[in-house]
């Protein structure tokens, strides 16, 4: 077996469980214990799991939760990269659900100069009010209570509406995506919001930054699943954009 079918193996056990020993590595793969270390420093260089003595841990974190105000500022130009390749899927003519969010507005001057019709849904005023007055484009605002701190509508009257509708295409921004634990959010007013524009649309596009891989949130949104399209950026590591494709996920960057 080649170094990299080894270490592939090693963040693959890590997914099943939190941590593993050296003995049992050698014992699998029918290596020295100079080879394992070999391999687990090159990983920890990757920055994929913690050494500790006789063995490794993983090194999923929990991803941190900022305000709407601080994340319009966070990781901006890769947020902007993330919009660039999310409109090669779109088409005119076009219905799209537009989650809301900082990303969200990274999307929306894209729309405006790349298309002259599109059906667009959003909870997101902010999205909303940035394409209202752009010919050709037909908007639909989903209203209900109204959660300032994400300037976002959410509740049952918010709910009702979208799964009265369905979309071609769903663009969600969560806050974290792990093989194990799916892909993650904070924001539980929102949640029922999101779930809904995924259960309606044909396709599903999740924007995350090479930042929020192999973390978690508080809040499970869904299951990974091999129909969604998972774009992000050129700074995810090679071994975790290798481990993804294994899974059948599809990476996009």
């Amino acid at each position: 077996m080649f170094a990299n079918e080894r270490r592939l193996k090693i963040m693959e056990m890590l997914e099943q469980k939190s941590s593993i020993t050296v003995s049992e590595l050698i014992k699998m793969f029918s290596v020295s214990i100079e080879t394992v270390r070999r391999d687990l420093e090159y990983l920890e260089n990757q920055q994929a799991l913690k050494r500790v003595h006789g063995g490794a841990v993983s090194n999923q974190k929990m991803h941190s939760f900022a305000n709407l105000e601080n994340r319009m500022s966070e990781n901006k130009a890769l947020k902007q990269y993330l919009a660039k390749i999310a409109i090669q899927f779109i088409r005119n003519y076009d219905t799209i659900a537009i989650d809301s969010g900082s990303t969200a507005m990274e999307l929306v001057p894209l729309l405006r100069d790349h298309f002259h019709h599109l059906t667009i849904i959003t909870n997101s005023p902010e999205v909303f009010g940035s394409l209202s007055d752009t010919d050709g484009f037909e908007l639909i605002q989903i209203g209900g209570q109204y959660l300032r701190e994400e300037k976002a509508f959410y509740g049952h009257m918010a709910l009702d509406a979208i799964n009265r509708l369905h979309f071609s295409k769903t663009f969600v921004f969560p806050s974290a995506i792990s093989l194990r634990n799916g892909i993650g959010v904070f924001v539980h007013e929102l949640f029922d919001i999101q779930r809904a524009y995924i259960r309606n649309t044909d396709e599903v596009f999740i924007l995350a930054d090479s930042s929020k891989f192999e973390s978690t949130a508080s809040i499970k949104l869904c299951d990974l699943s091999t129909s969604f399209k998972i774009i992000t950026d050129h700074e995810l590591p090679d071994h975790m954009y290798s481990l993804y494709k294994k899974n059948d996920i599809q990476i996009i960057n």
